[in-house]
Order: C-alpha cells, then sequence, then structure tokens
C-alpha cells in the first residue's frame, strides 16, 4: 500500500483548513475579534507548517495509487481532519474538553447541524469557522462521492456516476483538484447568489453569509439560536428553501446545466429521476402538513417541508413541519436527497431501485418462467448489479439498530434514542429538536455524544466503505 501517497493528501487536506483558519482571522480583524483573530491566525501558522512538513516528506510519493488506497484515504480524512478544525473550539475554550470540541467540528464537517453550542456566547469569528466547515464539508462529500464512490461502485448500479465522473487507473487522486475546482465553483456561485437574495430581502449581512453558507451544503447549524423567522422574511425563507434543494440536488446536472447555459437544459433538470422524487416528498409533506396545520402556516409548511427533505433541517417557525408526527419525520430524513449531493441519507435513487427490483421478484414469483429484466431509466440492469445496494441497505439499517442500543445502554430513552441515532446517521442534526424539544444535545453526557459523532462519521462515510475497511480482506497482500 502506497502510504506515502495518502499521507501528501493527508498534508495537502490540513493545508486546506489551515488556509480556512487564515481566512477567518481576517475576518476577525475585521470584526474587531483581535483575540478570536489572534488564536485563529496562530492556528493557522501551526497547521499550516504540520501540512507542508507532512506534504514535503511524502513529496516523493508514487504518481499512482490503487482504489483500495483511496478507500482508506477517505476513512482516515473523515476520522483525523475534524481534530484540525475542532481545535478553534478547544483555543477559544468554547467547548468542557477536546471530546466536545471534536463532536462540533464532526458535525459540521459532515453537515449535520447538531451543536452542544448556544450560538448568542460565540464570537461572530467562530460562527463563521463552523459555517465555512459547513460549507467545505458539503464541498468534500461530493468530491468524495464523484471521485473515490464513483470508482469504488463500478461494477453496481452506478449510483455515484455522473457527466464529470472519468476513470484512468491509478489517478484518482489527481482528479480531486480538477472536480474540486468545478464543484467549488458550482456551490460558490450558488451560495453567493442566496447571500445576495437574503440580504436584499431584509437578512442581517452576517446572518446572510452564515446561512447562505450552511444551505447550499445543507448544513442545518444557524448563527443565531431559535427560529428563522425572526431574522428571515418569507421570501428570505423561499430563497433558502430553494437554495438547499441545489444542495440536495445531484451537483453533475447543475453543472452541466451552468456549463451550457441552456434554459432548456435547467428544465429538463426537474426530469431527473433523483429530482422528481425530492419534489414528491416535499409535495407529500405540505399535504400533510397542510391537513395539520391548515391554510394559516402553508408558507411555513412548505419551505419546513424543503428543509426535512433535503436533510437540512432548518427551524424557521415555532408552529410548522415539527406538529408532523415523528416517525414520518425520521423515516423522511432516512431517504435523503440525491446522491451525488450535500445532502445525507439512504439516497433517493437506492430506495427507488430497490422498490424497482423488489417490484421485478414480485412479479418473478407469480411468473416464474417468464424473464423480466429489471428496468430503469431505459437500461437494463442486472440482478448482480443490485447487490451493492441491498447490502448498503442492510448495512445501513444495522448501523441503525446498533446506535439506537448503543445509545439507550449511554443513558437516553428508546424514543430519544431513536431521533437521535436517525439524526446523526442521516446527518441531519436539527431533527431532534423538532421531533423532541424538551431534549438538547447539550443536555447528553460526554458518551451519548462520542457515539453520535461515530455515528455521524459513519454517515457521512457511507456505511460500506466503513465496513470494508475494517474487512480483513482489505489488508491482505
Amino acid at each position: 500500500m502506497a502510504v506515502s501517497r495518502i499521507f501528501l493528501w493527508l498534508g495537502y487536506g490540513v493545508l486546506f483548513f489551515a488556509s480556512l483558519m487564515f481566512l477567518t482571522a481576517l475576518f476577525g480583524v475585521l470584526s474587531n475579534e483581535f483575540t478570536a483573530a489572534e488564536v485563529f491566525f496562530e492556528l493557522s501558522c501551526l497547521t499550516g507548517i504540520v501540512g507542508a512538513i507532512i506534504s514535503i516528506a511524502a513529496r516523493n510519493a508514487p504518481k499512482k495509487e490503487s482504489t483500495r488506497e483511496a478507500l482508506v484515504f477517505l476513512f482516515v480524512f473523515w476520522l483525523l481532519m475534524p481534530f484540525v478544525a475542532c481545535l478553534p473550539y478547544v483555543a477559544l475554550q468554547n467547548t468542557p474538553n477536546l471530546a466536545y470540541a471534536y463532536f462540533e467540528a464532526v458535525s459540521a464537517l459532515t453537515t449535520t447541524g447538531a451543536s452542544t453550542l448556544t450560538a448568542e456566547n460565540l464570537p461572530d469569528s467562530l460562527l463563521l469557522w463552523r459555517s465555512l466547515l459547513q460549507w467545505s464539508g458539503g464541498v468534500i462529500v461530493a468530491i468524495f462521492a464523484v471521485v473515490i464512490l464513483a470508482a469504488l461502485n463500478l461494477s453496481g448500479t452506478g449510483v455515484h456516476r455522473s457527466l464529470l465522473f472519468t476513470l484512468k487507473k491509478g489517478e484518482l487522486f489527481s482528479r480531486f483538484l480538477e472536480i474540486g475546482r468545478i464543484i467549488s465553483f458550482v456551490y460558490f456561485v450558488i451560495s453567493f447568489v442566496c447571500f445576495v437574495l437574503l440580504s436584499l430581502f431584509g437578512t442581517p449581512l452576517f446572518e446572510a453569509l452564515c446561512l447562505s453558507l450552511s444551505a447550499i451544503s445543507t448544513g442545518g447549524l444557524t448563527p443565531r439560536s431559535g427560529t428563522l423567522h425572526t431574522y428571515v422574511s418569507n421570501i428570505g425563507g423561499i430563497v433558502l428553501a430553494l437554495t438547499c434543494l441545489l444542495g440536495a440536488a445531484n451537483v453533475s446536472i447543475i453543472w452541466d446545466v451552468m456549463r451550457r447555459r441552456n434554459l432548456g437544459k435547467f428544465f429538463e433538470s426537474f426530469i431527473n429521476v433523483e429530482h422528481r422524487g425530492t419534489f414528491v416528498i416535499v409535495g407529500g409533506l405540505v399535504l400533510v402538513g397542510f391537513f395539520y396545520t391548515g391554510f394559516v402556516h402553508l408558507h411555513t409548511i412548505i419551505v419546513e417541508s424543503v428543509f426535512i427533505a433535503t436533510t437540512t433541517g432548518f427551524d424557521y417557525h415555532v408552529i410548522g413541519i415539527d406538529i408532523l408526527p415523528p416517525s414520518l419525520l425520521i423515516a423522511i430524513v432516512l431517504i435523503g436527497g440525491s446522491a451525488l449531493s450535500t445532502a445525507g441519507g439512504v439516497k433517493i435513487i437506492r430506495m427507488l431501485l430497490l422498490m424497482r427490483h423488489l417490484k421485478t421478484d414480485l412479479n418473478r414469483m407469480s411468473h416464474p418462467s417468464r424473464v423480466m429484466p429489471v428496468r430503469f431509466q431505459g437500461q437494463t440492469i442486472e440482478d448482480k448489479a443490485f447487490l451493492s445496494i441491498w447490502m448498503y441497505f442492510f448495512g445501513y439499517t444495522l448501523v441503525f439498530a446498533f446506535g439506537i442500543i448503543a445509545l439507550g445502554a449511554a443513558g437516553l430513552d428508546f424514543t430519544y434514542a431513536v431521533s437521535a441515532c436517525a439524526a446523526a446517521l442521516s446527518n441531519t442534526g436539527p431533527l431532534l429538536e423538532t421531533t423532541y424539544p424538551e431534549l438538547a444535545y447539550a443536555d447528553m453526557n460526554p458518551l451519548v455524544l462520542t457515539i453520535l459523532t461515530i455515528i455521524m462519521l459513519l454517515g457521512r462515510i457511507e456505511v460500506l466503505a466503513a465496513f470494508a475497511v475494517i474487512s480483513p480482506s482489505l489488508w491482505k497482500t
């Protein structure tokens, strides 16, 4: 295994977070938060030196890598980078210990949006830092899906295949920069437009900046406690909802629309099966919400239905989607958004493929001698290609079940454990407050938070990839 190749890109990752710290330090100076600015500047220098040392030490690494090395890098990156990201929390003494700081960093980077902290007690620099972590985490999630996960699933149903994906043997890591520039550009444009529109429609500039970074990454962390309607107008809520929809959409399709600058292609993107699935879920939530609340709160129901369906979880108003049964909301977030997006969950396309395969199998039971291939989006998919999806679904269910058991053993009641586990696994942190507002993450003990941290990471790494890393067969030469 080319370990030096893995270390080289980990060094680049540390340098990336060092640059984000430097950017936050500049913001601290501009906002007269000199203590926070000094902390971020010192951490930027420290992490920059460490990243440079790692990169220089591994500069003679092999030029190519295997998919096994890419898989190990995926796992190690998500495990180690939150340690770098949590340093500002520790240095500014906003968390009791490293475990809490690591939880906050993992929550932001995985775009989960769970937090033990109160926004009003944090300096603006730290609020911007966790917003930048969310935005960067969303970009990283999309890059890994397009490059690494697509390469790992070549023989499957093509869940992660896209227009952006091209594979040359041994050149996965070299694709990071190229794909990263494209995805960063797409998300930057969308978040910039969101920021401008929010500002025009009355949201304060700093809050608009943080929310725009959080919305495109479907992150869920907000710059103020409480509901959004106190500082975001009704039109601003619609802007946020549309931004979240774009964050939960297939990034390769968005890029294709932007690249071609064709209005027809823009409307064609709505026909995509994953996007149609998202619209159906949002529509279903709106209908159920309307049944519970009536016409008076229709705007809130529409906006918050989008927030839940995209696994963002923003709370726009006191009376809204939280009035629906918790079991329904949990089921929705576990489904998630598009495969190549910042949204969490199983992903809509996997659910559609499983339903299509299940329907075909049921038909075969009544007509055993009949040849009935599985057709999906005009293509014939072989039965063996569904094995990875069924395995993923089984692994996801297994993690969900063991997560609930572990949280219960750590002290949470069963109902709370189910919601908290679903929130962490689907990377929809605000779900817990939506379903059970009497329980906050700040009320949880360190053991519960540690378990939730592990579940959040498993939800972002993708369950099968995590299982593959710990499998003995991966390490056989």
